[in-house]
């Protein structure tokens, strides 16, 4: 166990001092702001709202505001009608070119009728396709020399052969089963032997090659043919050309033209129109951010930031003047004591709610957590000789669920335990574990009923229950005698069990006690360290033997009462 021997208050303040470094201070005091997200949001929603009204009442901002809400006194010119001339004088320059185009292909086909050579091939193109067929018999002389997939690949590739659809499709079939054959026969392999397999797909192979090349020659022969017949000189007798007579089409150049010019015409119109609005607006544009502060959007943004840096400094600021606890380290360090669990809410595992006494078991308790089964390791270490463990804090809710579940723990033991509730105004235990209404221990201290007969049994396991002496309501707090009471009858039931666990308040705690041993709860980022310090402190000088700290972590817990939650607190 930890030191835990007497010393001053004094004491303990010059050793936290001492001990405590500053960047770890700082740290803390950061993480315990950034921890509190509703007050960040309540200090920033403030900001935002300052700074927005301090823009609203200064006088730029009076006249950027009234820029912003008042209506658009730009003067625009209307341009429906020009667009609709614009879109209607387009329609006619493209029927006009439309006529244009028509005649001057009548005009093209009436002197092809007139002149037989008229549409003939011109000798360059004449002179391409020779080349082109010369290439062709140079792949297929190519591909009868060197029989070889490649060659007749090559020779599939020729753009003569690519040109006629119906002799692409052919040859574009052949090529696409010689590759699926040369794929197999390349999974193959070649081996040290004749492999009868190898050698039918390459005759295949070379079967489809030449198919390639018979349609190949078939293709340059009709080349040939076409060249031959366009080599050969027609006369035509000027008895048998007809005469065409071409349509004049200086009509409809003439209607071309004023179709273009009306429609340039509406065009600019247009055009002047949305330049001469574009202008206003600019104007206005700047006439509005001369006046303006800032613009919205960066006006928005500004205030979006400060009240995010002051939130942070605000909630800084009033941390460090009043310092909470951030983790178990700065709590150890202030108390010299050890802190011997962080205790939270959790979400109950799945397993524990296959066996009915399970389900029997209240929300609250978590008896298989290990935080709770590590602190009653601690205590069941050095148990106190007359068996009572006083569990306190600042919070009563947390207190009493720390002291339950660890009589729980202990409970599950094999051991007989008890639990107290000595808080009598706030009742911490009935209201965490949802027990009914009873005198409980208010009527024992006034002499109107037996402890024993006061007792609740609460299932915490198989075939484990726990004994729960409730505090029974009071509105007025104990006096001496009744105190000192109170500390005969915990001390009478707890020679009948082999475990007392007692919830009591500070204030009755730093006073009347029925047993010396006391854990001390505590809430990250809600207690103070001043409050810890002076309660640890306090109850050492006046004689306790404070066994640790045990730390809430998360969420406070509540009081369940039928369907509604009400929290019990007095966290500061």
């Amino acid at each position: 166990m930890s030191n835990t021997g007497t010393y001053s208050r004094t004491a303990l303040a010059t050793r936290r001092l001492r001990t405590a470094p500053r960047a770890a201070w700082f740290g803390a005091r950061a993480r315990n702001a950034v921890k509190r997200p509703w007050r960040l949001i309540a200090a920033a929603i403030g900001v935002f709202v300052t700074v927005m009204l301090a823009y609203l009442f200064l006088p730029a901002g009076v006249r950027g505001a009234r820029n912003l809400l008042r209506n658009d006194q730009v003067e625009r010119r209307d341009t429906t009608l020009l667009a609709t001339r614009e879109r209607n004088a387009r329609r006619h320059l493209a029927s006009a070119d439309s006529a244009l185009a028509q005649t001057r292909l009548a005009s093209a086909a009436l002197l092809a009728l007139s002149n037989p050579q008229f549409g003939q091939p011109i000798p360059e193109q004449r002179d391409s396709s020779r080349v082109a067929s010369q290439a062709l018999r140079v792949l297929i002389e190519r591909a009868d020399n060197a029989p070889l997939l490649a060659s007749y690949r090559a020779l599939a590739q020729s753009p003569l052969l690519r040109d006629d659809r119906r002799v692409a499709a052919q040859v574009a079939a052949l090529v696409d089963s010689m590759t699926l054959i040369e794929r197999e026969r390349d999974e193959l392999g070649g081996g040290a032997t004749v492999d009868p397999v190898f050698v039918a797909l390459t005759t295949q192979a070379n079967e489809i090659g030449r198919q390639i090349s018979v349609i190949a020659k078939q293709r340059l022969a009709a080349l040939e043919r076409q060249h031959a017949a366009q080599a050969a000189p027609t006369v035509a007798s000027p008895e048998s050309s007809p005469v065409a007579i071409v349509p004049d089409s200086t009509a409809v150049v003439q209607a071309r033209q004023a179709a273009w010019i009306s429609y340039e015409s509406a065009r600019r119109s247009l055009e002047g129109v949305r330049a001469a609005n574009a202008y206003a607006d600019s104007a206005a544009a700047q006439e509005r951010a001369r006046v303006q502060l800032a613009p919205l959007a960066v006006l928005v943004g500004a205030a979006v930031i400060l009240a995010a840096v002051f939130a942070f400094v605000f909630s800084l600021l009033d941390e460090m003047r009043s310092p909470r606890v951030a983790d178990a380290a700065e709590a150890e360090r202030l108390t010299d004591l050890r802190v011997l669990g962080v205790a939270r809410l959790r979400t109950v595992p799945a397993e524990r709610n296959r066996r009915a006494s399970d389900r029997t078991i209240p929300p609250s308790l978590d008896p298989t957590f290990d935080a709770y089964r590590v602190l009653a390791w601690h205590l069941s270490s050095q148990w106190p000789k007359d068996g009572i463990i006083t569990v306190t804090g600042d919070d009563p809710m947390v207190a009493a669920t720390v002291a339950a579940n660890l009589a729980a723990v202990v409970a599950n033991d094999a051991r007989v335990t008890l639990l107290i509730d000595a808080d009598l105004a706030l009742e911490p235990v009935r209201a965490v574990l949802a027990l009914p209404r009873s005198p409980g221990l208010a009527a024992v201290l006034a002499n109107r009923r037996k402890w024993s007969e006061s007792l609740i049994g609460v299932p915490v396991g198989r075939g484990r229950a726990l004994d729960i002496l409730p505090a029974g309501g009071r509105p007025t707090p104990l006096g001496p005698a009744e105190s000192q009471a109170l500390i005969g009858e915990v001390q009478r039931a707890a020679r009948r069990h082999d475990a007392t666990i007692v919830v009591a308040p500070l204030a009755t705690v730093k006073k009347y006690r029925a047993g010396d041993d006391v854990v001390v709860c505590a809430t990250l980022t809600r207690t103070r360290l001043s409050t810890l310090a002076r309660t640890v402190a306090t109850l050492i000088d006046e004689g306790a033997r404070v066994r640790g700290v045990v730390l809430w972590e998360g969420e406070i817990p509540v009081a369940q009462h039928g369907d509604a939650a009400v929290v019990v607190s007095n966290a500061a």
